[in-house]
């Protein structure tokens, strides 16, 4: 009974962390080598890594806000339970602009590595890659979990693989130059690609009754390893093409190394991507089901009407959508955990697994942090 209840453990952690780590590794990662160019290697690994420990600390608070509530939400949900009506309506929308504009960023690049490797039309590639992604989104976590699990040991290999054949390619003069005056520059990108707070229900979902603590060890153990997983990306990638990184980096990489790389890079993107799509893409359907019950039809159309919408009139900046994303909507949304979490310890009914301590006066300099990015991108943008 202990071995098999041990293995229950294993098995369950492995699950939410590869959901989590599937969530986060997706489009931003193929934008990272691109943005950190602005600023330099050392610059932007040492921002990579501060933004890595906010992130971190604030998917810990909302660990503690879902375990604190007896039922499970996604994070409008939550926001209305502590916030009310009106911040449960900010979140929704912040939440589904910037969902909607990950499976938008995340077709713009699957559509271009697929015309990449195969040739054709972007345009068909995205039309078919969507229509399969959205199916598997209907057919729900079931499969999207195995899916998840799967293609984080092919994330995995095909990192190792790109190592290999990098390696030697590497020019040191690449990664030696600093311009911090253009910092701003990749923190959209790099909170977009951070960005996976939608799976933290889904990961409580997964874990079975008694073993909710583990899910604060899972959200640290899958961030560290997305930190590794990116720095070594952005030192590989910006080794090799320096300041001449292309906007999806396995592009630029594979056409500067050679066929080889070309078809390990692109197969890269296409899995991170994939997962991304899945998760991201239920998490949207979650909110229609779960927090205003409509349904599982009328809410997976909610979840992938708007993105084809976008597409379909012109929205196919990849870039801009990542920094957008990430540094305003994205933004907005980890105020809002914060001020949940604050709140959910005064009108939580349920007491936690896990519970983080003497944190709120790094609470109240998180949203100021987060409050000046966000009026930050916004100024970057309207430049």
């Amino acid at each position: 009974m202990i071995k098999k209840t041990a293995k229950l453990h294993k098995i369950n952690f492995l699950e939410a962390s590869s959901t989590l780590i599937g969530t986060v590794i997706g489009a931003g990662i193929l934008g990272l080598p691109f943005a950190s160019s602005k600023v330099g290697f050392l610059p932007a690994v040492l921002i990579l890594f501060v933004a890595g420990v906010v992130v971190v600390i604030i998917n810990l608070m909302f660990v503690e806000v879902v375990l604190r509530t007896p039922h499970i939400h996604q994070l409008p949900g939550y926001a209305g339970i502590y916030l009310g009506h009106f911040a449960k309506k900010i979140t929704l929308y912040s939440l589904l602009l910037a969902s909607y504009g990950s499976l938008l960023a995340y077709t713009i690049g699957i559509s271009q590595v697929l015309s990449d490797l195969f040739g054709g039309s972007e345009f068909l590639w995205a039309l078919l890659f969507y229509t399969i992604g959205s199916f598997f989104v209907y057919k729900g976590l079931n499969i999207i979990k195995k899916a998840e699990f799967l293609m984080m040991i092919i994330i995995f290999s095909l990192i190792v693989l790109i190592a290999m054949f990098s390696f030697d390619k590497i020019n040191i003069q690449n990664l030696i130059y600093i311009r911090w005056g253009e910092w701003i520059v990749p923190y959209g990108v790099m909170l977009f690609a951070y960005a996976g707070l939608v799976a933290i229900p889904q990961m409580r979902q997964q874990m079975a009754k008694g073993e909710e603590r583990y899910i604060s060890f899972s959200v640290i153990f899958s961030f560290i390893f997305i930190f590794v997983v990116y720095a070594l990306f952005i030192f590989l990638v910006m080794g090799v093409t320096g300041q001449q990184t292309t906007a999806i980096a396995t592009i630029g990489l594979g056409h500067r190394i050679g066929t080889l790389m070309l078809i390990i890079g692109n197969l890269l993107a296409f899995f991170t991507m994939s997962t991304s799509f899945l998760t991201i893409g239920l998490g949207i359907k979650e909110i229609f089901d779960f927090d205003y019950a409509w349904g599982k039809t009328k809410s997976w159309i909610m979840a992938v009407f708007f993105p084809a919408l976008f597409y379909l009139i012109g929205a196919r900046d990849f870039i801009k959508i990542l920094s957008v994303a990430g540094g305003f909507l994205i933004g907005i949304q980890m105020v809002i955990i914060i001020l949940s979490f604050l709140k959910a310890r005064e009108k939580g009914v349920r007491i936690p697994e896990f519970e983080l301590k003497n944190i709120r006066i790094l609470s109240y300099i998180l949203i100021i942090v987060l409050i000046i990015g966000i009026i930050s991108t916004v100024q970057v943008f309207f430049k």
